[in-house]
């Protein structure tokens, strides 16, 4: 995959209005309020006779790519903002205290999590987690990130969005809404409106973030939220209740149970580098399968082997630290021939921060 242009260089035509001003702060003392939690966890956890294998410290070149990344990631989202993208509301914060209460279960969590990680312990399920395993695929069934229950249970689900937002310093969001303007650009070069009724599954929607940025960004959509985890859907569906026009579905992404042609946009958000390098192939498959002729697929993940040279020795050493068995095959398997052989035209890719998005068009030709 060729390094090109970020689209997180600063825009030109950045609006000069007061709304950047308040945005830009917001998710500053965001990205910091997540840090200063993760540099807690991390001290907390260094105390531990048993948590001691940690992940080397990043060079001061690669820190300073970071933070001028993270920098980057924060004006484009303002702008995306600024400009009616999407909504000032994707920066909604859930209630204060509630996050506050949610800390000293991270903290406890995390320290599980350096004990697994030492003992490289990646099946150590609770009752619940067991009995939800059950009919799943193998490669699924373990402790993905060395977290609790890996994607099996409850307390996982309520504790997952937090645990990802200290991991990316509170860019996990922006990084989530990376795909929705080139979308939004696509779109309007077909002739489409932003007030639209699209039919949109989200495949692997977690607890169904990403599925709340694309409702806010195109209000008339119907929006399809499908996650082979039950315990993760059901908190989706709490987190979502707010909104309308939401379905659920609980589906496996290789294999769901939607008709042919049914969506104009099917999307995965952080789900190709967990999958073993079959499935990721039958998981773009089947979103051709499900897209109308002229739909768009829409993927966000972490970068790969030369989208950041000096990261890449990051990037070799990070499912070691976070039990991601299939990591090393995903960075360096580039999508696009994936896309293609699924009869998906890629339309636009770029980098942010520690992600990739890819932009892909269903041919109007193409048949499966």
């Amino acid at each position: 995959m060729n390094e090109g242009k970020s689209l997180l260089n600063k825009p030109a035509g950045f609006p000069q209005n007061w709304m950047k001003y308040p945005i830009q702060g917001f998710s500053a003392l965001r990205a910091v309020h997540y840090f200063m939690q993760m540099q807690v966890l991390s001290n907390a956890a260094r105390w531990l006779p048993l948590t001691q294998n940690m992940a080397k410290p990043l060079d001061k070149k690669s820190l300073e790519l970071l933070k001028n990344e993270v920098k980057a990631l924060v004006e484009a989202d303002s702008e995306n903002i600024a400009l009616g993208i999407y909504p000032p509301s994707v920066l909604k914060p859930e209630p204060i205290f509630q996050h506050l209460l949610r800390i000293p279960q991270i903290l406890w969590d995390g320290l599980q999590i350096s004990w697994r990680r030492n003992k490289k312990a990646t099946k150590k399920f609770s009752k619940e987690a067991q009995k939800n395993a059950a009919g799943l695929p193998e490669y699924y069934t373990r402790n993905f990130h060395f977290q609790t229950d890996g994607y099996l249970s409850t307390e996982s689900a309520e504790l997952y969005e937090h645990q990802v937002e200290l991991l990316f310093t509170g860019m996990a969001d922006a990084m989530r809404r990376l795909f929705i303007r080139p979308l939004k650009q696509a779109l309007a070069t077909d002739g489409v409106g932003e007030n639209a009724a699209l039919k949109v599954l989200e495949m692997a929607s977690g607890t169904g973030r990403a599925s709340r940025f694309v409702k806010l960004a195109f209000e008339n959509s119907q929006v399809t939220v499908s996650d082979i985890s039950q315990p993760y859907l059901k908190v989706a569906q709490k987190k979502l209740a707010d909104l309308e026009q939401i379905d659920f579905v609980k589906a496996d992404a290789a294999q769901t149970p939607f008709k042919d042609e049914s969506f104009d946009l099917v999307f995965c958000v952080f789900l190709f580098h967990e999958l073993p390098s079959d499935v990721r192939q039958k998981v773009i498959a089947e979103a051709s399968r499900l897209l109308k002729p002229g739909g768009y697929f829409a993927a966000v993940d972490s970068i790969q082997l030369g989208d950041r040279t000096e990261l890449d020795q990051f990037l070799v050493e990070f499912p070691q630290q976070f039990h991601e068995p299939f990591y090393t095959n995903y960075i360096k398997t580039p999508i696009e021939p994936l896309l293609n052989a699924s009869g998906l035209q890629l339309i636009t890719s770029d980098v942010g921060f520690l992600s990739r998005y890819w932009l892909a068009k269903k041919s109007n030709i193409f048949s499966n």
